[in-house]
């Protein structure tokens, strides 16, 4: 059976630097890896806590448009020093591990490539520290609380981690809104019968 570990902390967001930056430094999509990525992430949003929303509180998904990797967390706690693999299928999730290992450093540009049930937008860094601000700080003027006031916050997203044949994956979530109601989970999923499903999922903290 897979651990379940919960951290809890104070919360710290994606620093602007890295959200900035994506432009200019972030990897485009593996194409080999787009289908099955933007597969999971469809899986995986809304996640905790906007999926309890009622939907006049969450008319738009808001998504960081660059993606997160472990020098963003905070701890840097890798995917198996909180998830073990299922006895059913150790080696799917070591090679996604693999993977992860090989990959854990780098940031990769996200597109509209989402498959939804409701609108979305890809945010910036810019609008990301603008959405803080608005949800977030006392000082913030009524012209920002009303251009994102349909967006309950910001989802982030790691990249997808995979074993060899893409059955098996790793991926790491994080949600942020108001009154600092973020959580970030490192999550383990299988393919079966051409479909995605979410076996694990654990607390953590993005910073």
């Amino acid at each position: 059976m897979l651990r379940r570990l919960c951290l809890f902390a104070a919360f710290t967001l994606v620093t602007p630097l890295l959200l900035a930056r994506g432009d200019s430094s972030a990897l485009p999509m593996p194409e080999e890896r787009a289908a099955n990525s933007y597969a999971i992430y469809a899986v995986l949003i809304p996640g905790e806590p906007f999926k309890s929303l009622p939907p006049e509180q969450a008319q738009e998904w808001a998504i960081a448009d660059t993606t997160v990797s472990i020098a963003d967390m905070n701890p840097a706690v890798p995917p198996d020093g909180q998830l073990t693999a299922p006895p059913d299928n150790v080696s799917g999730f070591r090679q996604a591990l693999r993977d992860y290992q090989a990959r854990r450093y780098q940031h990769i540009q996200l597109t509209r490539q989402f498959q939804l049930d409701r609108n979305y937008d890809l945010f910036n860094g810019n609008q990301v520290n603008e959405i803080r601000r608005a949800k977030a700080a006392v000082d913030a003027g009524s012209d920002l609380k009303n251009k994102y006031a349909a967006y309950p916050g910001v989802t982030f997203l790691s990249q997808v981690f995979f074993n060899d044949n893409q059955t098996a994956a790793l991926v790491y979530m994080n949600n942020w809104c108001t009154n600092l109601c973020a959580a970030g989970e490192w999550v383990y999923l299988e393919k079966h019968g051409g479909t995605w499903v979410r076996r694990s999922g654990i607390t953590s903290k993005l910073s």
